[in-house]
């Protein structure tokens, strides 16, 4: 990531403000929850507190204009402004999500990216039932998560848009499985900060899909976080991006988060290097290799 500021999005049965709370842990950086910023404005009585209050005391929504003032004022403060931050809770809109993005450009910082902890809605039943605290039927509880899936499509179309013009640019939205454990989901966010993807950016299944389809020549280096060879690997996979930039395809996929993909292609090891035309695979060289193996693969499919 470029700096260390992450909009953290999930449904009902997520736990994205106990995610949040401990990614900014391991990142060093200040959590920053939208219902913390709440629950602090209406104790405090400030001026922004006694108003949300009333909207809140009245059944209302809070205007985005109140919401907008909350975040302005704790990013305002040095730890955010100095370190970055992992924000829950916010935005719910794309309204909210376009002026989450100005105030951010307002105070000279690089727009955000986001992730968004993706799981069936059988699991977050059930991660809902079984809290003591949860009191609504199953029907209400399905309801809250299908209704918070729909709610997010159009923020999650915005903050998959590239950063800039050109293919090669990344999105700003990265999907990480949630139906692992809460330990799992933790690795899979904190290494976010580490994917420098070189002429080779990271990608999700999703998105494979959506090259096999459009690339002649597509090459996916399929890595992982824990992978020693992976990382020798990884700036040989830039090398061929850089080198083959206007004949073919080079992208990185990361394992953990797409475990899937391992079985869908019989993947023996790690790193994988799969080489892809018109949307077959043709080769898959396992384990590290010189440069002049995967450049030798790459012209033999020109």
């Amino acid at each position: 990531m470029e700096s260390k500021q992450l909009i953290l999005l999930g449904p009902p049965g997520a736990d994205v403000e106990t995610q949040a709370i401990a990614l900014a842990k391991q990142w060093q950086v200040p959590p920053v929850s939208m219902t913390g910023l709440i629950r602090q404005a209406i104790v405090k009585e400030s001026a922004i507190g006694i108003d949300v209050r009333t909207y809140r005391e009245n059944a209302e929504p809070i205007p985005d204009e109140l919401l907008i003032k909350l975040l302005r004022q704790r990013f305002e403060q040095p730890d955010v402004m100095l370190n970055g931050w992992v924000l829950a809770g916010f935005p719910d809109t794309l309204a909210q999500a376009e002026a989450l993005d100005k105030l951010l450009l307002s105070f000279g910082l690089p727009v955000a990216k986001a992730a968004y902890i993706k799981a069936s809605t059988g699991i977050l039943i059930n991660r809902l039932t079984a809290r003591e605290e949860i009191s609504e039927s199953v029907s209400v509880l399905r309801s809250r998560v299908t209704e918070y899936k729909q709610t997010i499509v159009p923020i999650m179309e915005y903050y998959q848009q590239k950063e800039s013009k050109g293919a090669a640019a990344p999105s700003r939205l990265t999907v990480v499985n949630g139906s692992q454990s809460a330990a799992e989901v933790i690795n899979a966010l904190a290494q976010l900060e580490n994917k420098e993807t070189g002429a080779a950016r990271f990608i999700d299944e999703a998105e494979l899909n959506t090259l096999m389809k459009t690339e002649s020549l597509l090459v996916v280096d399929c890595v992982a976080s824990w992978c020693g060879p992976c990382k020798q690997v990884s700036p040989l996979v830039d090398r061929l991006a850089e080198e083959y930039s206007d004949r073919a395809t080079v992208v990185k996929l990361d394992f953990d988060n797409n475990r899937q993909v391992s079985k869908r292609f019989g993947l023996k090891g790690m790193p994988s290097v799969m080489f892809f035309k018109q949307g077959e695979l043709q080769e898959t060289l396992t384990g590290m290799k010189p440069y002049t193996i995967y450049a030798k693969a790459m012209t033999q499919l020109l």
